[in-house]
């Protein structure tokens, strides 16, 4: 018996995919067509795609990962007389089983509830943030990857014809009006296309080399006039790229979150993303604001579920929150004839940009298909007026990304003249105070801000607003590569307007997203460290700062110590004037000049933590002196470190002696013992060891390192250094002596743990401190180290401990004997069973680095296993 996807029809129904949403042969790529795929709800597209069924004649692995773009992460493929199920993955396939044909109807029944569309599009959707809605057949980082390629792809199909049809009207030096026009016709062509490929009503027929049909059709739909097409050869032009947009890959599954990708990176003008402070939010990001809003949209009754957008561009917002309004509807509601007119009145957005409208429209209708267009959007400055305020006081949901930049003395004047002054400084602080202040009880939101406004002065009367009339449920800091063509680190605050009567004491979720951690927040929103604090910690703070540094419970128990400031004198190098320097003065130079000393004026990149930088003859006369700082005492020895970070990662200081006592300039930060003989070699190993880089990393984030901040790092006040710097003192000998990297990484690495011995950290917090390097390169040593433990080291061991075992552990595993021996006898006591609990960890790892699995042959195995006759291979992988 040879099995077809026909015949999958059946079980796919049981499971419950409805017939409309059960199609064959589904256009995908080119001239390529999928037997079967059934869907969770229209759009058809491939977010909503589920299921897959395909053919094969031979290598089945390489059929599935040729249609990975289609996005259904459950694939079935018919190969002669087996049905074999595939786990469709971001990187690859993943062979799971392979049923016999006369078991393929008990199979399906067995797994009838997870194959549910509901099960299925619920997983790949919101799996990433809710664990129960999870399945291990659903990869989290598919349709990421999807959408971006989809987007990337369509970007230079954009780009592409933008390009030759400047080039085929002769247009060298494009106008601002020009290139708006090109990329209008471009994009509508394209829209054509896409809403044909789809099958919309009135575009079914449509020729795409009729650009005035095209024109037409696309204005009808938007409900707009026609694009002006011109002359002949601005037609045959036209015609050109309409031909090069009909020769690429069938549309038709195309997302609307796959548009988000071309609006940031096509359709946007650097000069429009300069002034009106656009920047798209990425797909995932939205998915992750609204997914994690759910519960509480759910409690608003269905009747007043309404949500607002301002500044919504391409709508990626409400297009989120249509497809989670009509999966909360009752599933006789959420046909297209009856969720359209309810969506119509339930969603509304606002934008300066009238083009990003367009987009906004196409996304909406194409998320809704086949209902036509009739939304609620809006060409307006959500400044002026009250829009802001009357469109909260409506509507139940608020979700925004809105600009990030401040408002300028102009602004200010104009929006004053039109009756709106601001009262924030910054655009997005005064969006969120004139929509929060107006919302509902009960009313949720969800903004992306500039994490600037979690601690700005300008902000206190927002924050104190908000905290004592909201619940705020997450706080989430991201890196400065979000958006990409932003370099603001921004953040993500879910709350909601405290509903009436609520006598909750809220707590919040603090995380933080670190730029190497993005790709894995990309795929499946893992985040290494939350956090969870009562609301009330952010209002003891006379700011009402929503502030947290990372590794808050370290700086907590660090917080009785010492500081930096309190034991040596801190401060930043000399500054010379600038503009405003006296004719034919020089502030330094290569060559000795009168009265000038030398000293250090460039922290130089590759400075190494034993040496000095470059020496250069530097003028202290105060005539050239902007501020002196510290930077022109001389003769005293002092510890010089870098103002700017040397990397992006945790290791951002780098310590240096200077036993002369140089000049330098504002390029350093100057730390002197403030006791007369008080070794440097003691704060060379605290600046340079992981206490003190990741307070600086946490406190300071992307900016330089402040004197003030660096003032504060935690410093052990105990009198005995001489182990720290007895270890400080062994490694530079042994660096200056041209040792071995692998003798300088163990000297290096004993300076750290007798550090950490004068700081006692407990066993959790001093992981959590070690891990926080984990994947960065420390800087300024001749060595590689990119971490302080090893990865398969599963639970946790103090450094000091893990080097000891390390160094000799026959005689540490003798040792474990001993203590399980305890154990068993009943004898042995609570600190016996914390080293015993180390021995056993390190043990554990020790196992498996002596001995690991050979995955490889694994995979070989799998592979070998899919091509087996039906009967041979018997049930799952791995069983």
């Amino acid at each position: 018996m040879v099995l077809t996807p026909e015949a999958l029809k059946a079980p796919l129904r049981n499971c419950g995919y409805r017939r409309d949403l059960l199609r064959t042969d589904v256009p995908f790529g080119g001239d390529s067509t999928l037997p079967l795929v059934g869907f969770a709800q229209l759009p058809a597209d491939s977010r909503s795609a589920c299921v897959a069924v395909l053919s094969a004649m031979a290598h089945p692995r390489e059929v599935v990962e040729a249609f990975r773009l289609v996005g259904a992460p459950l694939v079935f493929v018919c190969f002669q007389d087996t049905l074999q199920w595939w786990k469709q993955g971001a990187k690859s396939a993943e062979w799971l089983e392979s049923i016999p044909a006369g078991q393929v109807d008990s199979f399906f029944k067995a797994h009838e509830d997870e194959f549910s569309p509901e099960a299925v599009y619920r997983a790949k959707t919101w799996g990433r943030f809710r664990e129960e809605y999870q399945l291990e057949f659903v990869d989290l980082g598919l349709m990421p990857l999807v959408e971006e390629e989809v987007g990337e792809a369509l970007g230079e199909l954009i780009e592409r014809n933008v390009s030759a049809l400047a080039a085929r009207l002769g247009w060298s030096d494009v106008t601002s009006s020009q290139g708006h026009w090109l990329l209008q016709t471009v994009f509508w062509l394209i829209s054509g296309k896409i809403l044909r490929d789809k099958d919309v009503d009135l575009f079914q027929n449509l020729d795409l080399v009729d650009v005035q049909q095209v024109f037409d059709l696309v204005a009808r739909h938007y409900g707009t006039e026609p694009l002006p097409i011109g002359a002949k050869k601005t037609r045959e032009a036209l015609k050109e790229s309409a031909r090069d947009v009909e020769r690429f890959s069938n549309l038709a599954l195309t997302t609307t979150e796959a548009l988000a990708y071309v609006y940031e990176n096509t359709l946007i003008s650097k000069k429009t993303r300069s002034s009106l402070g656009t920047h798209s939010t990425p797909s995932y990001l939205v998915d992750y604001i609204v997914g994690n809003l759910t519960d509480w949209i759910e409690e608003i009754p269905v009747s007043e579920r309404s949500v607002f957008e301002p500044a919504c561009g391409h709508a990626a917002f409400l297009v989120s929150a249509m497809r989670l309004l009509t999966q909360l509807l009752p599933e006789d509601k959420q046909i297209a004839s009856r969720r359209g007119p309810y969506l119509r009145r339930r969603l509304h957005g606002t934008d300066i940009d009238s083009f990003a409208l367009e987009l906004a429209r196409l996304s909406l209708t194409l998320t809704d298909i086949p209902n036509p267009d009739g939304w609620d959007l809006e060409v307006a400055d959500m400044f002026v007026g009250g829009r802001l305020a009357e469109q909260a006081r409506a509507n139940t949901v608020l979700l925004a990304n809105p600009p990030f930049a401040n408002f300028t003395a102009d602004d200010r004047s104009s929006y004053a003249e039109q009756g709106t002054q601001p009262r924030f400084v910054n655009r997005a602080a005064e969006m969120l105070w004139r929509t929060v202040s107006e919302l509902k009880p009960g009313s949720v939101f969800g903004i992306v801000l500039p994490q600037t406004l979690l601690h700005a002065r300008n902000a206190v009367e927002l924050r104190r607003f908000l905290l004592g009339n909201c619940e705020l449920r997450e706080i989430c800091l991201f890196p400065d590569k979000v958006f990409s063509f932003s370099d603001a680190e921004s953040a993500v605050l879910l709350g909601r307007k405290l509903p009436t009567g609520s006598r909750r004491l809220p707590t919040t979720r603090y995380r933080h997203v670190r730029e190497h951690q993005l790709p894995a927040f990309r795929s499946n929103y893992e985040v290494s460290r939350t956090e969870v604090f009562p609301q009330s910690r952010f209002v003891a703070s006379e700011t009402c700062s929503l502030r947290v540094a990372d590794l808050a419970r370290v700086w907590e128990f660090l917080g009785s110590f010492d500081t930096l400031g309190s034991t040596a004198v801190v401060g930043k190098g000399l500054e010379y004037l600038g503009r405003a320097l006296p004719t034919d003065a020089i502030t330094y130079s290569e060559s000795p000049f009168a009265k000038a000393e030398r000293g250090f004026v460039h922290f130089d990149s590759e400075v190494a933590l034993h040496e000095l930088p470059t020496a250069y003859w530097m003028n202290l006369d105060t005539n050239v002196i902007r501020r002196a700082g510290v930077g022109t005492t001389t003769g005293t020895p002092q510890v010089l470190m870098n103002y700017a970070p040397v990397s992006r990662g945790p290791w951002r200081l780098k310590g240096l002696i200077d036993c002369v006592g140089r000049p330098v300039s504002s390029n350093f930060v100057v730390v002197r013992p403030r006791q007369s003989g008080k070794s440097l070699l003691r704060f060379w190993a605290i600046l340079n060891s992981p206490i003190a880089n990741a307070y600086a990393y946490c406190h300071l984030s992307k900016r330089h390192n402040i004197v003030g901040d660096i003032r504060q790092i935690p410093v052990p006040s105990r009198d005995s250094f001489d182990a720290v710097e007895k270890g400080a003192e062994a490694y530079l000998k042994a660096v200056a002596d041209s040792a071995e990297a692998t003798v300088l990484r163990n000297l290096l690495l004993q300076v750290d743990v007798e550090v950490l011995k004068l700081y006692s950290l407990p066993l959790e917090l001093e992981r959590a401190l070690l891990d926080l390097f984990s994947g960065y390169d420390r800087v300024g040593v001749p060595f590689q180290q990119s971490r302080y433990l090893p990865q398969e080291l599963e639970r946790p061991i103090r450094l000091a401990d893990f080097l000891d075992y390390e160094a000799s552990w026959p005689r540490a595993n003798r040792r474990r004997g001993n203590l399980i021996k305890k154990n068993i006898a009943g004898a042995i006591t609570d600190v016996e069973r914390s080293e015993l609990d180390e021995l056993q960890a390190y043990a554990d790892y020790h196992i498996e680095t002596d001995a690991p699995r050979r995955d490889d042959v694994f995979v070989e195995l799998q592979d070998a296993l899919t091509t087996l006759p039906a009967g041979r291979d018997n049930g799952k992988a791995g069983s």
